[in-house]
C-alpha cells in the first residue's frame, strides 16, 4: 500500500512528521511526500511533485491546515483517492483528526475501520479553462478597490443583477468558509447544493441563495465595470474576469472522498470550532 504525505511545513506541529512516517515505514508502506518537504524534515523516504507524488496512492495525507487540505484536493483531483486531514494548525474544519490521532487513524485505514464522506465539488469554466473548488471560488474585486456590477442567471436565465464587492459560489463543504464570513448560511457538508452569496452588496434585497446541485450558474461581469474582477478558486487567485465575460459554476462530476472521524458529529464541530453557545 502507497501513502502519499503533503504537509505544510511551517507549521510548528510538522515536526512530529518524521516520527509518523517511521510509523509507516515500520508497517512496510510505501510512502511518498515532496521533495522540499523530504528535505526540510529529513524524511527517509520516496520524493516526488505535484501529480507525481499522488499517482497510485491509496490514501493521501495532508498534514496543516485547511488550505493544506484543498491543495491535497486539488493534486487527487478525480482520482478517486480518500484524503486523511491531520490538523497541525487550530481551526481545522476539513483537517478533523489532530497530531495524536494521526497514527491511528491511519491504522484504522488500513484495517478498513473508518468512515469516509464524499464531498460534492464545483466545476468553475473560465475562458475555456476549467478550474475545481471543494470549497468555494469567487468573483471579486481584486486588488482594483471598486464595487462591481455583477449579473446572475441560472441555467441561461435571467435572475438578477447588484453591485458589491463580489460573489462567492460555494459548496456545502465551503458553507462555513468565505461564504459563512458573507453571511451565506451554513450547510451539512454532504449535502448536494451550490450557495451563492453576495460580498458586501450595496442593497439590502441582495440576499445568499441556495440552488440545486443540478443548476449551471453564471455570473457576468459587467460591460460598465471600469476594470477587471479576480476569479480566486479554494483560495488561489485564478485569473482576471474582462468586462462582459461570464464564469460558469456547476457541480463536478465526481466527488472528493473524505477520511473522517468515526462516530464524530458535525454538530459537535460547529459547537467546539465556532464556538456555539460560548458567551
Amino acid at each position: 500500500m502507497r501513502i502519499g504525505l503533503i504537509v505544510n511545513t511551517r507549521r510548528a506541529q510538522a515536526r512530529t512528521v518524521p516520527k509518523l512516517v517511521r510509523f509507516l515505514l515500520r508497517r512496510g508502506l510505501e510512502v511518498r511526500a515532496e521533495r522540499l518537504v523530504c528535505r526540510t524534515l529529513r524524511l527517509g523516504c520516496e520524493a516526488a511533485e505535484d501529480a507525481a507524488l499522488v499517482a497510485g496512492c491509496d490514501l493521501v495525507v495532508a498534514l496543516g491546515g485547511d488550505g493544506t487540505l484543498l491543495r491535497a484536493a486539488r493534486l487527487v483531483g478525480c482520482r478517486d483517492i480518500p484524503i486523511l486531514g491531520i490538523n497541525l494548525g487550530e481551526l481545522g474544519f476539513l483537517t478533523e483528526f489532530t497530531v495524536h490521532q494521526a497514527q491511528s487513524a491511519i491504522a484504522a485505514f488500513l484495517k478498513g475501520r473508518h468512515q469516509e464522506e464524499q464531498r460534492m465539488v464545483l466545476e468553475v469554466c473560465h475562458r475555456g479553462r476549467r478550474y475545481f473548488a471543494l470549497n468555494d471560488a469567487s468573483v471579486n474585486m481584486g486588488k482594483e478597490c471598486r464595487a462591481l456590477k455583477l449579473v446572475l442567471s441560472v441555467n441561461d436565465t435571467y435572475v438578477t443583477d447588484f453591485v458589491a464587492d463580489g460573489v462567492v459560489i460555494a459548496t456545502p463543504t465551503g458553507s462555513t468558509a468565505y461564504s459563512l464570513a458573507a453571511g451565506g448560511p451554513i450547510v451539512f457538508p454532504t449535502l448536494e447544493a451550490i450557495l451563492i452569496t453576495p460580498l458586501c452588496p450595496h442593497a439590502l434585497s441582495a440576499r445568499p441563495l441556495v440552488a440545486a446541485p443540478g443548476e449551471v450558474i453564471a455570473i457576468e461581469l459587467g460591460a460598465r465595470n471600469p476594470r477587471a474582477a479576480a476569479l480566486v478558486v479554494d483560495g488561489c487567485r485564478r485569473a482576471a474576469v474582462a468586462p462582459g465575460e461570464k464564469v460558469v459554476f456547476r457541480q463536478a462530476d465526481y466527488k472528493v472522498r473524505l477520511v473522517t472521524p468515526r462516530q464524530r458529529s458535525y454538530y459537535s464541530i460547529l459547537r467546539n470550532k465556532m464556538k456555539w453557545g460560548g458567551r
